[in-house]
């Protein structure tokens, strides 16, 4: 995978038209960037600093784990105190931005972080799962592939990437796997139960919604955010496990309607 550190280059230079294309929509200004390098905690410039040093042998750790160069972009930015990661897919290209000075992230964060969206991109390319669409990758657009993404894909997904960090990086704890604070875990492995009858009760619905799982509150309150992460790497564990055969780099390449986790 192509990274690109425009993190560096805008602290050196903070012209943002300048640092990647993936800038023209960002919605920060030239002063904004510049006035958040000089806000940076010492943790932050410390734990960008660290990623800055690692991030080649963990992109090559994830890649040894999938057994192939995978394509696209790791684009690092400065995060503004809001964007950890997020892989956007658009006509068979993957661009994943990763703002490696969120506060309060550590170099355990970032590790499962980059494992989590690289997941993305390998399932994404993987012909089989979008083989119902009835067109190369290349030719799905950014609306296509997310108007494609059913609840249960998206569960699916999430639940394999937590899986895969989880894998690569078995030392990291299991609280950054599920960016959460030690207390939010705590809480998920005390209700499990109750988060499995939230999930499935939400996937007998007409038109199940399991984004709405990424508010706080919804299982019931005081539960965290994004507790159909937790559920879905769960069940999508004991399936593998249970299955013939299976493993979780298989998993990756299947189709949403052969994944039997739920």
């Amino acid at each position: 995978m192509n990274i690109i550190n425009t993190y560096t280059k805008l602290q050196e230079s903070p012209i943002v038209k300048n640092a990647h294309p993936v800038f023209k929509s960002w919605g920060y200004s030239d002063l904004e960037v510049s006035q958040w390098f000089k806000e940076r905690s010492y943790q932050m410039i410390t734990t960008s600093s660290l990623y800055l040093e690692k991030v080649h042998d963990i992109v090559q750790m994830v890649e040894h784990f999938f057994k192939t160069t995978l394509p696209g972009e790791l684009v690092l930015i400065p995060s503004m105190g809001e964007i950890d990661g997020f892989a956007r897919y658009d006509h068979g290209h993957h661009t994943v931005m990763l703002g490696i000075d969120f506060p309060d992230a550590s170099l355990d964060y970032l590790k499962a972080l980059t494992a989590h969206e690289l997941s993305h991109v390998y399932r994404d390319h993987s012909p089989e799962v979008w083989e119902f669409l009835g067109k190369p990758l290349s030719n799905i657009s950014r609306e296509e592939y997310l108007e494609a993404t059913t609840g249960r894909e998206h569960l699916i997904s999430e639940g394999l990437a937590t899986l895969t960090s989880q894998a690569i990086f078995p030392d990291v704890p299991l609280s950054d796997h599920h960016y959460y604070e030690l207390d939010e875990m705590n809480w998920c492995i005390a209700n499990d139960s109750k988060i499995n009858l939230a999930l499935e009760n939400n996937l007998k619905l007409p038109d199940p919604n399991p984004w709405r799982f990424y508010s706080p509150n919804v299982v019931e309150k005081g539960s965290p955010s994004r507790t159909h992460y937790y559920w879905a790497a769960q069940k999508i564990d004991t399936w593998i496990k249970n299955t013939p055969n299976m493993s979780l780099l298989k998993a990756h390449s299947l189709p949403t309607n052969k994944i039997l986790a739920f």
